[in-house]
């Protein structure tokens, strides 16, 4: 695939790192109910862990520009994981709501880290199957954490779980902090300005990611409420299994065979994709169709996504592309909260089938975005260049990140 190892090494280090944040909501809202008694506790403690997220995501973004990656990687690291050990012992409700703020605050920002430091190690070329491999990575993430979650509550518990994915996170966070490239103090330096076009790719991006999110936020309620509309709560599962399969698929193709065009026509196809797909979600009437529908609706998921990552890399200026996927976070967490509750609020309203349209709008919003800002994704700065040549951030005062 023309990636290079240290690139392939530095994707799964970073999605390993990733895991204790990725399952951090579903934990908490596990461990929070044991703990207090309460879902309603835990939902705000879960809660309490996104807003933070939100929140810092683009300043440590920002901090990896200026401080370096392993000064802020480590120091989040630590706090984050004080922030675990504490929610496995705390029991008071207001105490494990305010862990809960804090763990979602000292987040390390290691998936920005890692895509923006992918830039410069992989040439532009491969860079898109980069991309693709990453977010292959990331499938393989949610569907396979839900499962060692399962596996880890039936053995140890939702306190000894959550410690497990904390040591695990750690631990992996520690190895991509050391696999991350050093960066060269030879004197060569980048400006750490993004240019007039990149700020406007940026706010394109942004625009579509909140409708794409939204979307997102939409189906992980409604997937769950069709199961249970058909009479099958049990088989809710089993729909976003095949759902993550769908997307898992495409992304490994994306990564074999490579992105289809230029980004920005590819951008825009694959979200086309996305949006017609999503208007067969209303239709089916058993489980078997639609975990038909879904497998169809997710192959353009992860490619999306990977081309989604590239068209950022391409537009930002190193130094400020870490925080640029801090803002992404954002934008997607905001998403992410609008289509929850405006799908929960016309699945009780409109029935299941009337809320999937919901899906539907989102994306043709973020495709009507997508197209008529179409200029905005052709006019990228020239991308990463490759470990050999890589391009050198410089903070405030001289010196080199």
């Amino acid at each position: 695939m023309n990636v290079p190892r240290r690139a392939v090494a530095l994707i799964v280090l970073m999605n390993l790192a990733y895991l204790p944040v990725a399952m951090r909501q579903l934990l908490v809202v596990l461990l929070g109910h044991h703990h207090t008694g309460s879902f309603a506790n835990a939902g705000i403690a879960s809660a309490a862990c996104g807003v933070g997220l939100a929140l810092t995501a683009p300043l440590a973004g920002r901090l990896l520009g200026r401080l370096g990656d392993r000064p802020v990687l480590l120091a989040t690291g630590a706090g984050h994981l004080a922030a675990l050990l504490g929610l496995a012992v705390v029991t008071h409700p207001v105490g494990f709501v305010a862990l809960a703020a804090v763990a979602g605050l000292s987040s390390p920002p290691v998936m920005g880290s890692g895509r923006a430091r992918i830039a410069t190690l992989v040439p532009a070329p491969a860079l898109g199957r980069a991309y693709a491999v990453n977010a292959v990575g990331q499938e393989l993430l949610y569907v396979g954490g839900p499962l060692a979650v399962t596996l880890s509550l039936a053995v140890t518990g939702p306190a000894g779980a959550l410690l497990g994915f904390a040591i695990v996170g750690s631990i992996a966070l520690v190895a991509t902090a050391a696999v991350l490239p050093r960066a060269r103090r030879d004197g060569h330096t980048a400006t750490t300005a993004t240019p007039p076009t990149g700020r406007a790719t940026l706010r394109t991006l942004l625009g579509t990611h909140v409708a794409y999110t939204t979307c997102m936020g939409a189906m992980w309620v409604l997937v769950p409420a069709f199961a249970a509309a058909v009479g099958q709560p049990d088989q809710a599962g089993l729909l976003v299994t095949v759902w993550s399969a769908g997307s898992l698929a495409g992304g490994l193709l994306l990564a074999r065979r490579g992105r289809p065009g230029s980004p920005a026509r590819a951008y825009v196809g694959l979200l086309g994709v996305l949006t017609v797909t999503s208007l067969a979600l209303p239709l089916p009437r058993t489980v078997v169709q639609m975990a038909v529908a879904l497998a169809v609706f997710g192959l353009a998921l992860a490619p999306w996504l990977a081309v989604t990552d590239e068209i950022l890399a391409l537009a930002t200026p190193a130094p400020r592309l870490a925080e640029a996927y801090g803002w992404l976070l954002t934008a997607g967490q905001l998403g992410v909260s609008l289509g929850s509750a405006t799908s929960g609020a016309v699945n009780d309203r409109f029935g299941n089938a009337a809320a999937f349209l919901v899906v539907g709008g989102a994306l043709t919003l973020a495709l009507a975005t997508a197209v008529v800002r179409r200029r905005t994704l052709r006019a990228p700065h020239p991308a990463g260049a490759t470990e050999t040549q890589p391009p050198q951030p410089v903070a405030p005062g001289g010196a080199v990140s």
